[in-house]
C-alpha cells in the first residue's frame, strides 16, 4: 500500500497576517538601496502565497490587502506576473480594484437587489464594499492639500503608519455607514450582520490608540479625531494630531508666529519617532497579537512624546 503524505496545515488568519506583516517590515524598512523595488516585489509574491495557505477566503484577502503597501512604494509592475493587489489608490488619483475579488463580487451583488444570500456569500460582498471604503477613504485631503503631494512623504514608515492605519481603522469603524449610504444594506439584507477581518495588525492598533490619546488631551471623542485624521492627506495626519494637541494646551497662542513652524515641527517630530520604530521594527516569530500589542503601546507612546515636547515647549517659552 502506498503511503500518502498530505501538505502543510492551512495557516490560520492570524497567523497568515503575522507572517505578511513581517514581509511588509522586512521590504519597506531601511536601508534603502537600488534594489528596492525588487526587495518589494519579491515580498509581494511571498505575501501572496502565505494568503494562499490560508484557511479562510476572507482571511486570504486580508493578507492580500498589505500589498496594497508594497505597490504604492515600488510603483507600476515591473514583472510579467506581478503579485495580486486587491485595490489601490495611485497618486494620480485614480482607483484600481480587482476583478475577481472586488468588482465581480459588486457586480454580482448589484444584479440580484433584495436577494437573501448565504453568510459566506455576504462576507464576500462585505469585503468587497469594504476595500472600497478603504481606498475611497485614501483620496481625502484638507483644502490645500492633496493625496497625490503625498507620494513622497508615504517612503516615510511613520506616515505610511499612520496612513494606512487610520485608513484601515475608519474603515472598520464606518464601513456599516458607508455601506447605508450607498443603499447597500437594501441592496444584500443581512450584510450588516456578517463581519470581515481587519488587516494591517502593526499598523491598526498604533492608530487606534493614538486617536483616542489625542482626544483625551484635547477633549474631543477618540472617533472625531479619527474623522479628522481620515480627511488629512497622507502628509498631514501627523501634523493634524500635533495640531490638535497645540490648540488645546494653549501654546500656540504663547509661542510668536515666527517661532510656531518650527515649534509644530518639533511635536510632529516627537509624535512620529514612536510611530517610526514600530513600522520598521522586525516581528519575525511574533504572534499576531504580540504585533498588535507592540503597535498600540507605539500610539499611546506617541500621544506621550508629543505632549512631553508641548510640555519643553511651554517651559522655554516661560508659561
Amino acid at each position: 500500500m502506498t503511503e500518502q503524505t498530505t501538505g502543510p496545515a492551512p495557516l490560520s488568519g492570524p497567523d497568515a497576517r503575522a507572517l505578511a506583516n513581517t514581509e511588509v517590515t522586512l521590504a519597506t524598512g531601511p536601508p534603502y538601496t537600488d534594489g528596492v523595488v525588487d526587495r518589494l516585489e519579491d515580498a509581494m509574491l511571498r505575501i501572496a502565497a502565505i494568503a494562499d495557505s490560508t484557511a479562510d477566503e476572507l482571511d486570504r484577502l486580508s493578507v492580500l490587502r498589505m500589498n496594497e503597501t508594497l505597490r504604492l512604494l515600488a510603483g507600476p509592475p515591473l514583472r510579467e506576473n506581478p503579485a495580486p493587489v486587491l485595490g489601490l489608490a495611485p497618486s494620480d488619483g485614480s482607483l484600481m480594484y480587482d476583478e475577481t475579488h472586488v468588482t465581480g463580487p459588486l457586480r454580482e451583488l448589484t444584479e440580484q437587489p433584495g436577494t437573501r444570500h448565504d453568510p459566506a456569500a455576504l462576507r464576500r460582498y462585505r469585503y468587497a464594499l469594504a476595500e472600497m471604503c478603504h481606498q475611497n477613504s485614501h483620496l481625502l485631503s484638507a483644502g490645500g492639500t492633496s493625496y497625490g503631494a503625498s507620494r513622497e512623504a508615504f517612503a516615510d514608515p511613520a506616515v505610511r503608519l499612520l496612513e494606512m492605519g487610520v485608513t484601515e481603522l475608519w474603515t472598520a469603524r464606518h464601513l456599516d455607514e458607508y455601506i447605508a449610504a450607498l443603499g447597500m444594506a437594501e441592496v444584500a439584507p443581512g450584510i450588516g450582520e456578517v463581519t470581515v477581518p481587519v488587516s494591517y495588525p502593526a499598523y491598526v492598533p498604533a492608530a487606534d490608540t493614538l486617536t483616542q490619546g489625542v482626544g483625551r488631551w484635547t477633549g474631543l471623542t477618540g472617533d472625531e479625531v479619527l474623522r479628522r485624521l481620515n480627511g488629512a492627506a497622507p502628509a498631514g495626519k501627523a501634523p493634524e494630531a500635533a495640531n490638535l494637541l497645540l490648540l488645546s494646551s494653549g501654546l500656540a497662542n504663547v509661542v510668536p508666529p515666527a517661532d510656531r513652524p518650527a515649534a509644530t515641527a518639533r511635536v510632529v517630530a516627537a509624535l512620529q519617532a514612536p510611530l517610526f520604530v514600530m513600522a520598521t521594527e522586525d516581528t519575525t516569530g511574533v504572534n499576531e497579537q504580540g504585533i498588535m500589542t507592540a503597535s498600540a503601546a507605539a500610539g499611546t507612546m506617541a500621544v506621550d512624546a508629543a505632549v512631553r515636547e508641548i510640555n519643553d515647549l511651554h517651559r522655554e517659552y516661560g508659561n
